[in-house]
């Protein structure tokens, strides 16, 4: 059984036109079929707008397919009873670390995911030391993520993502 399976995926962004507010759908991903196995390691390569973020946000249930289906662990990303199942199985860390940090410490940053996922405090505590050790980023653990270097908190997003053991 593959882990991710995408058959004619199809996604429009809907855009609002001021003047006439009229709608403007804009097609993001046209037609898409892939299956990644369990273990595969697959690069997405494109131009800057070429839908690779996109894609990712519907293989982690944030975007809802336009049409065709993705399947997450066997999960259909279209069904809102099965999205959390998804998003547990499925971690995303944003090109731009900031738009995912929200903590005073990096800490808060990693416990955020356990702690929505209602983990006890307990596992969230190991998890936090683990999945900072993973990225090298122990150290930092009190500290501010202000006051981190962009690689540094590409790190803590990757380590709050880590903490949730997608």
């Amino acid at each position: 059984m593959n882990l991710i399976d995408v058959k004619n995926l199809l996604f429009k962004y809907k855009m609002y036109s001021g003047e006439k507010e009229e709608v403007i759908e804009h097609t993001a991903i046209d037609n898409i079929s892939l299956s990644i196995k369990k273990g595969d390691f697959v690069g997405i390569l494109g131009h800057n707008g070429s839908g690779k973020s996109t894609l990712a946000k519907q293989l982690a249930a944030l975007l809802k397919p336009s049409s065709g289906v993705i399947y997450v662990g066997g999960m259909d990303t279209a069904k809102e009873e099965q999205i959390l199942d998804i998003r547990k199985t499925a971690g995303l860390v944003f090109q731009n670390p900031d738009n995912q940090l929200i903590g005073n410490i990096v800490e808060e940053d990693v416990a955020f995911g356990p702690e929505n996922m209602g983990i006890p405090a307990e596992e969230i505590e190991m998890r936090i030391t683990k999945a900072l050790a993973s990225t090298g980023m122990t150290a930092y653990r009190e500290a501010s993520p202000g006051a981190l270097s962009g690689g540094q908190k590409q790190k803590i997003a990757i380590s709050g993502v880590l903490a949730m053991e997608p």
